[in-house]
Protein backbone atom coordinates (compact mmCIF):
# COMPACT_ATOMS: atom_id res chain seq x y z
CA UNK A 1 0.00 0.00 0.00
CA UNK A 2 1.27 3.47 -0.83
CA UNK A 3 2.53 5.67 1.99
CA UNK A 4 -0.11 8.35 1.32
CA UNK A 5 -2.86 5.71 1.30
CA UNK A 6 -1.71 4.38 4.67
CA UNK A 7 -1.58 7.93 6.02
CA UNK A 8 -5.10 8.67 4.72
CA UNK A 9 -6.50 5.46 6.23
CA UNK A 10 -5.01 6.35 9.60
CA UNK A 11 -6.32 9.94 9.38
CA UNK A 12 -9.82 8.66 8.58
CA UNK A 13 -9.76 6.12 11.40
CA UNK A 14 -8.40 8.67 13.90
CA UNK A 15 -11.10 11.19 12.96
CA UNK A 16 -13.81 8.53 13.20
CA UNK A 17 -12.50 7.51 16.61
CA UNK A 18 -12.42 11.12 17.80
CA UNK A 19 -15.97 11.73 16.62
CA UNK A 20 -17.36 8.56 18.24
CA UNK A 21 -15.59 9.36 21.52
CA UNK A 22 -17.23 12.79 21.40
CA UNK A 23 -20.62 11.10 21.06
CA UNK A 24 -21.06 11.68 17.33
CA UNK A 25 -22.22 8.15 16.57
CA UNK A 26 -24.44 9.35 13.72
CA UNK A 27 -21.55 11.03 11.88
CA UNK A 28 -22.07 10.61 8.14
CA UNK A 29 -19.30 9.19 6.02
CA UNK A 30 -19.42 12.29 3.83
CA UNK A 31 -18.78 14.45 6.88
CA UNK A 32 -16.01 12.10 7.97
CA UNK A 33 -14.39 12.54 4.54
CA UNK A 34 -14.65 16.34 4.83
CA UNK A 35 -13.11 16.35 8.32
CA UNK A 36 -10.37 13.95 7.26
CA UNK A 37 -9.62 16.04 4.18
CA UNK A 38 -9.92 13.06 1.84
CA UNK A 39 -12.28 12.09 -0.93
CA UNK A 40 -15.58 10.42 -0.12
CA UNK A 41 -14.55 7.33 -2.10
CA UNK A 42 -11.50 6.92 0.12
CA UNK A 43 -13.73 6.83 3.21
CA UNK A 44 -16.20 4.42 1.61
CA UNK A 45 -13.38 2.02 0.71
CA UNK A 46 -12.36 1.92 4.38
CA UNK A 47 -15.90 1.97 5.82
CA UNK A 48 -18.63 0.87 3.39
CA UNK A 49 -21.33 2.01 5.86
CA UNK A 50 -21.63 4.18 8.96
CA UNK A 51 -22.29 1.00 10.94
CA UNK A 52 -19.01 -0.51 9.70
CA UNK A 53 -17.24 2.65 10.90
CA UNK A 54 -18.83 2.38 14.34
CA UNK A 55 -17.94 -1.30 14.58
CA UNK A 56 -14.32 -0.67 13.59
CA UNK A 57 -13.92 2.13 16.11
CA UNK A 58 -15.50 0.18 19.00
CA UNK A 59 -14.20 -3.33 18.33
CA UNK A 60 -11.21 -2.78 20.61
CA UNK A 61 -13.62 -1.86 23.42
CA UNK A 62 -15.42 -5.18 22.98
CA UNK A 63 -12.08 -7.01 23.00
CA UNK A 64 -11.06 -5.11 26.17
CA UNK A 65 -14.26 -6.30 27.88
CA UNK A 66 -13.53 -9.85 26.80
CA UNK A 67 -9.99 -9.60 28.19
CA UNK A 68 -11.33 -8.28 31.52
CA UNK A 69 -13.80 -11.16 31.69
CA UNK A 70 -11.09 -13.70 30.83
CA UNK A 71 -8.92 -12.32 33.61
CA UNK A 72 -11.86 -12.53 36.04
CA UNK A 73 -12.32 -16.24 35.25
CA UNK A 74 -9.33 -17.03 37.45
CA UNK A 75 -10.61 -15.19 40.50
CA UNK A 76 -11.76 -17.39 43.39
CA UNK A 77 -15.16 -15.73 44.04
CA UNK A 78 -17.22 -16.14 40.85
CA UNK A 79 -20.11 -13.84 41.76
CA UNK A 80 -17.82 -10.96 42.70
CA UNK A 81 -15.70 -11.60 39.61
CA UNK A 82 -18.79 -11.36 37.40
CA UNK A 83 -20.06 -8.23 39.17
CA UNK A 84 -16.63 -6.62 38.73
CA UNK A 85 -16.68 -7.44 35.01
CA UNK A 86 -20.14 -5.93 34.70
CA UNK A 87 -18.97 -2.83 36.56
CA UNK A 88 -16.07 -2.49 34.11
CA UNK A 89 -18.47 -2.99 31.19
CA UNK A 90 -20.90 -0.38 32.48
CA UNK A 91 -18.15 2.20 32.89
CA UNK A 92 -16.81 1.39 29.41
CA UNK A 93 -20.24 1.74 27.83
CA UNK A 94 -20.86 5.07 29.55
CA UNK A 95 -17.46 6.35 28.42
CA UNK A 96 -17.75 5.06 24.83
CA UNK A 97 -20.87 6.26 23.06
CA UNK A 98 -22.15 3.67 20.62
CA UNK A 99 -20.79 0.67 22.51
CA UNK A 100 -24.27 -0.27 23.68
CA UNK A 101 -25.47 -0.31 20.06
CA UNK A 102 -22.55 -2.48 19.01
CA UNK A 103 -23.12 -4.93 21.87
CA UNK A 104 -26.88 -5.30 21.44
CA UNK A 105 -27.08 -5.60 17.67
CA UNK A 106 -27.41 -9.18 16.50
CA UNK A 107 -26.31 -8.51 12.92
CA UNK A 108 -22.78 -7.23 12.66
CA UNK A 109 -21.23 -6.06 9.42
CA UNK A 110 -17.71 -7.21 10.19
CA UNK A 111 -16.58 -10.74 10.92
CA UNK A 112 -13.98 -9.51 13.39
CA UNK A 113 -16.61 -7.79 15.56
CA UNK A 114 -18.89 -10.82 15.32
CA UNK A 115 -16.00 -12.95 16.58
CA UNK A 116 -15.15 -10.48 19.38
CA UNK A 117 -18.76 -10.48 20.58
CA UNK A 118 -18.92 -14.29 20.43
CA UNK A 119 -15.77 -14.47 22.56
CA UNK A 120 -17.27 -12.02 25.07
CA UNK A 121 -20.50 -14.05 25.26
CA UNK A 122 -18.50 -17.27 25.71
CA UNK A 123 -16.32 -15.96 28.52
CA UNK A 124 -19.30 -14.44 30.35
CA UNK A 125 -21.09 -17.79 29.98
CA UNK A 126 -18.09 -19.48 31.58
CA UNK A 127 -18.16 -16.94 34.42
CA UNK A 128 -21.85 -17.62 34.93
CA UNK A 129 -21.15 -21.36 34.86
CA UNK A 130 -18.94 -21.06 37.91
CA UNK A 131 -21.75 -19.63 40.05
CA UNK A 132 -23.63 -22.07 42.31
CA UNK A 133 -26.49 -22.52 42.23
CA UNK A 134 -26.30 -21.81 38.50
CA UNK A 135 -28.25 -18.71 37.45
CA UNK A 136 -30.76 -19.00 34.62
CA UNK A 137 -28.70 -16.72 32.37
CA UNK A 138 -26.43 -17.21 29.41
CA UNK A 139 -23.55 -14.95 28.45
CA UNK A 140 -25.58 -13.62 25.53
CA UNK A 141 -28.56 -12.86 27.78
CA UNK A 142 -26.27 -11.23 30.30
CA UNK A 143 -24.98 -8.88 27.59
CA UNK A 144 -28.59 -7.92 26.81
CA UNK A 145 -29.21 -7.31 30.51
CA UNK A 146 -26.07 -5.18 30.58
CA UNK A 147 -27.48 -3.06 27.77
CA UNK A 148 -30.66 -2.54 29.79
CA UNK A 149 -28.58 -1.49 32.80
CA UNK A 150 -26.69 1.00 30.67
CA UNK A 151 -29.95 2.49 29.48
CA UNK A 152 -31.25 2.74 33.06
CA UNK A 153 -28.03 4.33 34.29
CA UNK A 154 -28.08 6.86 31.45
CA UNK A 155 -31.45 8.03 32.75
CA UNK A 156 -29.73 9.35 35.90
CA UNK A 157 -27.89 12.67 36.03
CA UNK A 158 -24.14 12.22 35.54
CA UNK A 159 -23.40 12.90 39.22
CA UNK A 160 -25.74 10.12 40.33
CA UNK A 161 -24.59 7.50 37.83
CA UNK A 162 -21.88 5.94 40.07
CA UNK A 163 -24.46 5.37 42.82
CA UNK A 164 -26.92 3.98 40.26
CA UNK A 165 -24.27 1.55 39.00
CA UNK A 166 -23.64 0.32 42.53
CA UNK A 167 -27.36 -0.01 43.25
CA UNK A 168 -28.18 -1.92 40.06
CA UNK A 169 -25.19 -4.21 40.42
CA UNK A 170 -26.21 -4.86 44.03
CA UNK A 171 -29.64 -5.98 42.84
CA UNK A 172 -28.06 -8.17 40.17
CA UNK A 173 -25.63 -9.65 42.67
CA UNK A 174 -28.50 -10.49 45.03
CA UNK A 175 -30.31 -12.23 42.17
CA UNK A 176 -27.21 -14.24 41.29
CA UNK A 177 -26.67 -15.45 44.84
CA UNK A 178 -30.25 -16.21 45.86
CA UNK A 179 -31.61 -19.73 45.70
CA UNK A 180 -34.13 -20.40 42.93
CA UNK A 181 -37.76 -20.51 44.08
CA UNK A 182 -39.17 -23.98 44.64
Amino acid sequence: MRVDAVRNRQRIFDEAQRAVRAGEITLTLNELARRSDVGVGTVYRLFPTRRAMLEAVLEDSVRDLSAAATEAEHRPEPVQALVDVLHTALLAALARPGLIDVLITATDETDSLRQAKAELAAVTSRLLGRIRPAPALTGENLLKLLCGLIHAINEHPAGRQPAAIDAYLGILRAGLTSSPAS
